[in-house]
């Protein structure tokens, strides 16, 4: 039977945290606050763009930082890191992830990218970064679906593919991918270079790759 790959971005295809801290820190400096070091916005990724900011405010969600200092943060966010995502000090394929991904769609494997990261950022990053991978579809944080770890996203993908959704794979990096398997019903492999989200891992058992040579030895025996 045909399986799907749904790929995880931030922390799984691509090192994004220079990039996510120097926007961050950006949107900060411009509202006269102190920014974070990249090791402590390392553990604010992976639930969407407001929660990052509730937590650079010092809120473990963005239903308890206050309204107003959270939406100007948030939109100074938005402002800044499109600005300061491009450049490989910023953002770059993890080692190994763009010939596996070649690879994959060259076998006709229907791939796809769900993130939490702004629908606006995430379609340009991934062209930017794989140009010719026939990801179909880009799924960034758009209106119409809840953000992971709601299993909507994935289900609509395993609809427009017409797989069931049990035999798609969600390759992540943290709990909060874990989680959408769980609630999607789908398959799950996680790599152990990406972001914990501060979230324990070991909830979720699953395969954990730390390399894309091991990634792809878990793909073929899934496949």
């Amino acid at each position: 039977m045909q399986h799907g790959i749904v790929f995880d971005l931030d922390g799984t295809l691509a090192d994004s945290l220079p990039g996510i801290a120097e926007g961050l820190n950006r949107a900060l400096r411009t509202l006269g606050m102190p920014g974070h070091p990249q090791e402590a916005v390392r553990n604010m990724i992976g639930r969407g763009a407001a929660n990052l900011c509730a937590a650079a405010l010092g809120y473990s969600d963005a239903s308890m930082a206050p309204a107003d200092e959270l939406e100007a943060l948030h939109q100074a966010f938005r402002r800044e890191y499109p600005h300061c995502w491009q450049g490989e000090e910023y953002t770059r394929p993890y080692p190994g992830i763009p010939a596996l991904l070649q690879e994959l769609a060259a076998e006709g494997i229907p791939l796809a990218v769900l993130s939490n990261k702004p629908h606006e950022v995430t379609l340009p990053m991934v062209q930017e970064l794989f140009p010719g991978i026939p990801f179909e579809p880009v799924l960034g944080h758009r209106p119409e679906f809840p953000r992971k770890p709601h299993p909507a996203a994935i289900q609509h993908i395993a609809t427009q593919w017409g797989i069931p959704v049990e035999q798609l794979i969600l390759v992540g990096d943290s709990a909060i991918d874990a989680a959408t398997a769980e609630a999607a019903g789908c398959r799950l492999i996680t790599m152990s270079w990406g972001y914990s989200c501060g979230m324990d891992m070991h909830l979720f058992p699953a395969p954990c790759c730390d390399n894309a040579e091991e990634l792809r030895e878990q793909l073929q025996r899934i496949k």
